[in-house]
């Protein structure tokens, strides 16, 4: 089984994309909790709702890059949408760590929303990373039609 570039250069973005949403995840949380510790017990004890989202950004990312290259390859100018969506929303559950800045911003009702409904931010965030993923697919697949289309000896 041959292995194509397009999917070695997919997973590749992909698993860059998921180690900077982890990085961004991190830093954030760090911000917020004021140590550089604390972060990494959060995410080791919350694996179960952090690994998705990780690996649904991850996915996303990889599908935007297969999206890309084919239709830079076809030359249709078909555009695709990112999936930034689940990368804001998985920021967005660690926003009551900010605590200490929300009152300067006058939204400290946030904070008390996400400390009050993590775990249901995190299960939102984590279907719609994965809705997001399952429109990249489409799009993709999309994609791949138009490729065959306007030039089969491009695509297998």
């Amino acid at each position: 089984m041959e292995i194509k570039p397009d999917a070695v250069s997919a997973a590749a973005w992909g698993l860059m994309g998921a180690i900077f949403i982890t990085l961004a995840f991190y830093l954030i949380q760090t911000l917020g909790m004021q140590s550089f510790t604390l972060p990494i017990e959060f995410m080791t004890d919350r694996w179960y709702l952090v690994a998705p989202l990780i690996a649904g950004f991850g996915i996303q990312v990889g599908l935007f890059r297969l999206i890309r290259l084919h239709a830079a390859r076809a030359g249709t100018g078909i555009m695709a949408a990112s999936g930034g969506m689940s990368g804001s929303t998985m920021l967005a559950c660690c926003m009551h760590n900010l605590v200490l800045i929300f009152p300067i911003l006058g939204v400290s009702g946030l904070a008390a929303f996400f400390a009050a409904y993590q775990t249901q931010v995190f299960l939102v965030s984590i279907v719609i990373a994965y809705l997001g993923a399952g429109y990249l697919g489409v799009k993709y697949a999309t994609v791949r039609r138009a490729c065959k289309a306007h030039h089969p000896s491009l695509t297998p």
